[in-house]
């Protein structure tokens, strides 16, 4: 998922028609832009990545979020391909998906005592829990274990055969939330660069 940010339709016949000081003017957008697109990556992972939007564990897609430039006047602000969120970057926009199991006929999501404060699973499958197995509770397949005969039954698992999973729509707000600031660094690039 990337968002691009491009000057108008008319700007390369303007850029062409202008002097050395123009020449100037280009040079001066164009860094503007690159100071943009990084203030608005940054933007983007400080503002729409924290917080209970996406429950961030190891903070790595929002390490990921770049801006840079793809050509002197064309800003991208996003994931670049093959980093090592790639599967699931598209989180960053507002796609949905279904996620189904490959290989069985549950997905086992991790809950209760499986999770630890920062929700990371102890057990990443039943078959890593000696002594546990499964029961239906309200219809619901559960996968758990038991200590002792009048053990309390403590949930590990709840086996599903499908999962919903949201995109948070977080790039696009926070590039759209970071336009004002971006055109300000332009603007006050282009003042630096050719003072009035």
């Amino acid at each position: 998922m990337m968002i691009e940010i491009s000057m108008g339709p008319d700007y390369d016949r303007t850029a062409a028609s202008l002097s050395a000081m123009g020449r100037n003017i280009l040079v001066a957008c164009s860094e503007g832009l690159f100071k943009g697109v990084t203030y608005a990556a940054t933007h983007v992972a400080s503002e729409y990545l924290t917080g209970q939007a996406l429950k961030s564990r190891s903070g790595l897609l929002a390490k990921a979020v770049q801006g840079w430039l793809a050509a002197p006047f064309d800003g991208v602000v996003g994931v670049v391909a093959g980093s090592a969120v790639e599967a699931y970057k598209w989180l960053l926009s507002d796609e949905q998906k279904v996620i189904r199991p490959v290989r069985s006929k549950f997905l086992a999501i991790p809950i209760g005592e499986n999770l630890t404060a920062a929700g990371v699973a102890k057990y990443s499958s039943p078959r890593q829990v000696p002594e546990g197995f499964f029961v239906t509770s309200k219809g619901r397949l559960l996968f758990g274990y038991k200590r002792g005969e009048r053990g309390k039954f403590r949930v590990l698992f709840a086996l599903v055969k499908s999962v919903f999973v949201q995109g948070s729509g977080a790039l696009y707000d926070g590039v759209v939330d970071a336009e004002p600031r971006m055109v300000e660094l332009i603007a006050a690039e282009v003042e630096r660069k050719v003072p009035s």
